[in-house]
């Protein structure tokens, strides 16, 4: 079978679960209250599902391309990067905990509903399209507790500090803890990326290491996940923008820590 029918079949189906786990939800799915002009003409169901197409398709292609420099089988590659992207994904949904003062159980509901989809996506494509790779010219693995504690206090302190300064929306006046505690959250799972991801930054500079994973593998996939923002709700565009890009420097400044904490290790 081609292997565009079978990226195709995959999306399908991934795609198709999205939005069963989404309708079975029902009432537990948060929901703005007033939508974009493009909700309004072409109705929810119908934006979401476009998203849901671009975004799943961006992903999988973002996984293909990057799995290439990653060691090990398709199936392992497939595995750790989508219980990675998809644990992140999951956590991401939570921040309309603090921002929005959505029930946390909502919130839960709506990101099991993208997550396990987006998970299962890559692990499809590792099965059955990623090549597999020698393991021989593995690098060292990074050391774990420091990769997370770098980028939970890079993402963290960096998403406080722009809130504190009125850069981008947030609730710290309104939900203060909620408000605090997710950054940090959301770091720890960036940085359970950057480990799922590390062969694939072998052999680059430290800048490049770095770029590559805060914009090539971190940032496109948020770039994609964070477009369902302005889809649908309304002057969310302005913010949104500012917010993935102060996000991709944070998590680029993170990748850059642990590639010098890296490297200084093994001289």
């Amino acid at each position: 079978m081609p292997r565009i029918v079978i990226f195709l079949l995959i999306l399908a189906l991934c795609g198709a679960l999205d939005i069963g786990l989404h309708m079975a939800g029902g009432d537990l799915m948060p929901m703005p209250s007033e939508f974009t002009p493009l909700v309004d003409r072409f109705g929810f169901g119908s934006v979401v599902s476009v998203w849901i197409a671009l975004a799943f398709t961006g992903m999988g292609l973002v996984f293909l391309f990057w799995a290439r420099r990653m060691a090990g089988s398709g199936r392992t590659k497939g595995l750790r990067y989508g219980l990675a992207l998809g644990l992140m994904i999951l956590v991401a949904m939570f921040e309309g905990v603090g921002l929005l003062g959505t029930p946390l159980i909502g919130e839960l509901a709506m990101g099991l509903a993208d997550a396990v989809p987006i998970a299962l996506l890559i692990v499809l494509l590792g099965w059955t399209l990623a090549d597999d790779s020698p393991n021989t010219d593995a690098p060292g693995r990074l050391v774990v507790l420091p990769v997370l504690v770098v980028h939970a206090l890079a993402f963290g302190f960096g998403r406080t500090g722009v809130q504190l300064l009125g850069l981008i929306e947030s609730g710290l006046a309104e939900r203060l803890l909620p408000s605090l505690i997710w950054p940090f959250a959301m770091g720890v799972t960036v940085g359970v990326l950057h480990l799922a991801v590390t062969d694939a930054l072998k052999g680059l500079s430290r800048v490049a290491a770095a770029l590559t994973f805060g914009v090539g593998i971190f940032g496109a996939n948020w770039v994609l996940f964070m477009t369902f923002v302005p889809m649908v709700f309304p002057d969310a565009l302005a913010d949104t923008v500012l917010r993935v890009g102060l996000d991709m420097l944070f998590v680029t400044c993170g990748a850059m820590m642990v590639e010098l904490q890296r490297r200084n290790a093994s001289v």
